[in-house]
C-alpha cells in the first residue's frame, strides 16, 4: 500500500512540473519559431513570384523526309504468283515487284497492253483482232470482247459501205437529169422563139383582117396556131420544172445518204474509241489489283516474309520504297485538343526516339514549324516539327536516317511562375462564381 502511495505522489509531482513548463513556455522559442515560419512563408511567395517553369505537351512523333517512304498494300485477296525484285534492291518508278494470281495470263495481258498503247483514233482499224483473240485475259476478257465487237462493226461498215450504192444511184440520176435539163432548156428556147414568131404573125394577120386583105377565117386559123404554140411552150416549161424538181429530190437523197453515212461512221468510230478507253481502264485496274509496281524511284524493303504461293489479304502492307534522294527531314506530331492553344511557332520540342534509347544516345531537339488550324476526324491537331540540327542528339551523336523513326515528343510551352498559375486558377474560380 505504501509503495503505491509513493508512486502516485511521484507521478503527481512530475505532472506539476510538466504543467509548469507548458503553462510558462520560454519566450525565445515563441519569438524565433514565429520568425522562422514567417520567413519561410515569405520565401515561398518570393520564389512563387520569381521561379518560372514551362509545361510539356506530350505526343507521339514520326520523323521522315518531306518525300516520305511509299508503303504499298495488297488490294485484293490472292496468292503471290511471282516475285520480280529481291529485298533491299533499287527499283525504278513503274517497275513490277510482285505479281498476284488471277484468271489472266500476265504475258498475254502485257502483250495486249502493248497493242492497245500502240493504237489511236487514226490507226484503230489496224488493230490485230485475230492475234489478240488467242490471249487469256481473265478479268479483262469482257471489256476486250466489247471492244473487239465494236471494232469489227466499224471494220465491216468501212468494208461493205452500205450507203455507197444508194449514193451512187442518186449521183447518176442527178447527172442524167441534168443532161435532160440541158436538152430541155434548148427545146425551151426553141419553143420560146416559135411562140414569139407566132405572136408576131398573128398580129400581122389581125392588121390584114382589119384592112380586109384576109378573111376572118384565116385570122382564126392563125389564132389557133398561136394557142397551140402557147400550149407547147407551157408543156416544155412544165417539163423543165419537173426535171429540175427531180434533180433537187435526188440531191436531197444524196445529202441524206452522206448525212447517214457520216452519222453511222461517227457512231461506229465513237463506239470503238469508247470501248478502247474502257479496255485501257480495265487493264489499268487489273494491274492495280494483281501487279504491284514501284510508285517512285528508291530502295525496296519488304515488310514481311513473302514467298511464291503465299496468301496475302487485302489492305495488308507488303513493302515500302525509300526514296534515294531524301530531302529535308521533318517531324510529324498529332496532339490532343487539350492545351493546343498554348502551342506557338518556334517553341522547343524534345524528342525521345524509340529506335535509340535516349539514356544512351541522348535527346533530339526541334522547333514547332506549323500547326493545323482544324483537327482531324479523331479530334487531333497536326503539328510539323523542324529539326534545325538534323538528328544530332544532346550527346552530340549523329543518328543515320535511312528509314522512318518513331518516338515520343514534348513541346515546351511558355514559362509561367507558380504565382501566375495560382492566380489563373483563382481567377477562373471567381469568374465562374460571378457568372
Amino acid at each position: 500500500m505504501e509503495t503505491n502511495k509513493n508512486t502516485l505522489e511521484q507521478l503527481h509531482l512530475r505532472s506539476e512540473d510538466v504543467n509548469d513548463v507548458l503553462e510558462n513556455p520560454p519566450h525565445w522559442l515563441i519569438r524565433w519559431g514565429s520568425t522562422v515560419i514567417g520567413l519561410l512563408i515569405i520565401l515561398f511567395f518570393v520564389l512563387a513570384a520569381i521561379v518560372k517553369y514551362p509545361e510539356f505537351i506530350p505526343g507521339t512523333i514520326i520523323i521522315s523526309s518531306q518525300n516520305p517512304p511509299e508503303k504499298i498494300e495488297a488490294i485484293v485477296n490472292s496468292r503471290i504468283e511471282k516475285i520480280f525484285v529481291e529485298d533491299h534492291d533499287n527499283v525504278k518508278e513503274g517497275q513490277p515487284i510482285l505479281l498476284l494470281q488471277s484468271n489472266a495470263d500476265y504475258e498475254d495481258v502485257l502483250r495486249l497492253k502493248q497493242l492497245v498503247d500502240s493504237i489511236n483514233s487514226g490507226n484503230i482499224l489496224h488493230f490485230p483482232i485475230q492475234q489478240a483473240a488467242a490471249f487469256r485475259l481473265g478479268e479483262i476478257q469482257e471489256d476486250y470482247n466489247a471492244f473487239a465487237k465494236a471494232l469489227q462493226d466499224e471494220i465491216l461498215f468501212a468494208q461493205l459501205k452500205p450507203y455507197d450504192a444508194e449514193g451512187l444511184t442518186a449521183t447518176r440520176n442527178i447527172s442524167d437529169y441534168e443532161n435532160r435539163i440541158g436538152n430541155m432548156k434548148q427545146q425551151y428556147a426553141i419553143e420560146d422563139t416559135k411562140l414569139q414568131l407566132t405572136e408576131k404573125n398573128y398580129k400581122r394577120s389581125e392588121l390584114l383582117e382589119r384592112q380586109g386583105v384576109i378573111s376572118a377565117l384565116e385570122l382564126e386559123t392563125e389564132k389557133l396556131k398561136l394557142l397551140e404554140q402557147r400550149k407547147n411552150f407551157k408543156n416544155v416549161q412544165l417539163s423543165l420544172s419537173q426535171l429540175e424538181e427531180s434533180v433537187l429530190n435526188f440531191k436531197k437523197v444524196q445529202t441524206g445518204v452522206e448525212i447517214n453515212k457520216s452519222k453511222d461512221q461517227s457512231n461506229y468510230a465513237a463506239g470503238s474509241l469508247l470501248m478502247l478507253v474502257k479496255l485501257k481502264k480495265s487493264i489499268i485496274q487489273w494491274e492495280r489489283n494483281f501487279l504491284i509496281c514501284a510508285s517512285i524511284d528508291g530502295k525496296l524493303s519488304y515488310l514481311q516474309f513473302l514467298g511464291v504461293n503465299q496468301f496475302v489479304k487485302a489492305e495488308t502492307p507488303l513493302l515500302s520504297i525509300f526514296p534515294i534522294d531524301r530531302k529535308v527531314i521533318v517531324g510529324q506530331m498529332h496532339i490532343a485538343a487539350q492545351n493546343q492553344g498554348k502551342i506557338k511557332l518556334q517553341q522547343k520540342v524534345f524528342i525521345k526516339l524509340d529506335n535509340y534509347k535516349y539514356q544512351e544516345f541522348g535527346i533530339v531537339t526541334g522547333a514547332v514549324r506549323s500547326l493545323s488550324l482544324t483537327p482531324d476526324k479523331e479530334g487531333k491537331y497536326y503539328v510539323e516539327i523542324a529539326l534545325p540540327k538534323g538528328l544530332e542528339t544532346s550527346y552530340h551523336k549523329k543518328i543515320d536516317f535511312n528509314q522512318e523513326l518513331t518516338g515520343n515528343a514534348e513541346i515546351v510551352t511558355e514559362k509561367l511562375t507558380l504565382a501566375e498559375r495560382i492566380l489563373a486558377q483563382l481567377r477562373s474560380i471567381l469568374n465562374y462564381q460571378n457568372f
